[in-house]
């Protein structure tokens, strides 16, 4: 499933790249991109879910909340190659931008396909799911549908769909409103996008440091330390991101994405344990995914309608985000400590 995922991601995003302009096939090259982008989406709910249980049953049972962090950590690295890229082709004289420039970061994403793929192909099975099959097939026992399984016992989705909410609801934002946010204020477009890549780039390093701590702290003390503080922070940095200046804007991108990281360091490894082993790719999955949904999904349009409404007051839009927060660490703190978990268990 991993390969086939990765497949699926690396072949869409080529070929949004190579949809044909609107002067040829008129309003089909729409349809086309949002077919593409669904299969997108797709791939990505297989791709997370088997890399975290990858990187977590291969690990050193003391060391899982760190291994699986390193599955987070692709996020703020897409961000980084993502702004970068498309930084530098945005710098192009609009018309060659919209004429070719915007196609070749899609295009280079099939290089990142051969390398995945590569390195995917080398990658063996879980032993701890293949020790759970093996037995199961000794036993003679029935395979059961996971899905059936996580669904008829849908507290733990439930619980990691609003703990996680925040963390997604928090993350996009940054990249979305906070950007548009610092622009209008003054500061330069593409000043505000290389400031955003250079905070993610740093905190690479404290996703992983998010998942170290967890090992030693616990995944809930550590997601919900950093759920508060990110909390406290949220006046501050729309006051650094408003002033225009770009030097400002880079110190709240990289405090938020610091303080975000100790959520979303030791996410992977939280939501992972909380299944038993033949059910967890897909419990895995479906939670990381509603939690996407429900955080995630709706909270652009939120935030933007808020600050429009309000008459361009961030007032409504920190409160907002706090209550959100607020819910997250509540369903955190309802969450069983899964630092210990045995992950052989089957269910």
């Amino acid at each position: 499933m991993l390969i086939v995922s990765m497949a699926v991601m690396g072949i869409a995003s080529t070929l949004i790249g190579l949809i044909p302009g609107a002067s040829l096939i008129g309003p089909w090259g729409a349809v086309i991109l949002v077919f593409l982008r669904v299969c997108q989406g797709i791939a990505v709910g297989g791709e997370w879910g088997g890399a975290a249980l990858m990187a977590l049953e291969h690990s050193d049972p003391k060391r899982r909340g760190f291994a699986a962090s390193f599955v987070n950590a692709g996020a703020p690295t897409g961000a980084v190659l993502g702004t970068v890229v498309m930084g530098l082709f945005s710098a192009l004289p609009q018309e060659a931008f919209l004429a070719w420039g915007w196609r070749v970061p899609f295009l280079l994403s099939f290089v990142l396909l051969i390398v995945g793929m590569f390195v995917r192909l080398r990658v063996s099975e879980s032993p701890i799911f293949a020790e759970a099959v093996a037995k199961e097939s000794m036993q003679g026992t029935k395979r059961k549908i996971p899905l059936i399984e996580v669904l008829r016992r849908p507290k733990a989705l439930i619980m990691i769909m609003f703990a996680g909410a925040a963390g997604f609801g928090l993350q996009v934002v940054l990249p979305t409103f906070s950007i548009t946010y610092a622009v209008s204020k003054g500061a330069p477009q593409q000043g505000v996008l290389y400031a955003f890549a250079g905070a993610s780039a740093i905190s690479i390093l404290f996703v992983l440091l998010g998942g170290r701590l967890s090992d030693r702290f616990g995944r809930r003390p550590v997601m919900v330390a950093g759920l508060a503080l990110f909390t406290v922070y949220l006046f501050p940095m729309f006051g650094m991101l408003g002033s225009g200046n770009v030097g400002l804007v880079f110190l709240a991108f990289t405090v938020a994405l610091v303080l975000h990281s100790s959520l979303y360091g030791p996410l992977a490894a939280f939501v992972s344990e909380q299944f038993g082993t033949t059910s967890r790719y897909t419990g895995a999955a479906v939670g990381y995914q509603l939690a996407t949904l429900i955080g995630a999904g709706f909270t652009p349009g939120i935030v933007a309608g808020l600050y429009k409404d309000s008459g361009q007051s961030i007032v409504p839009v920190v409160i907002f985000l706090s209550v959100m927060a607020t819910v997250s660490i509540v369903f955190i703190l309802l969450t069983r400590e899964s630092k210990n978990n045995d992950l052989t268990a089957v269910d």
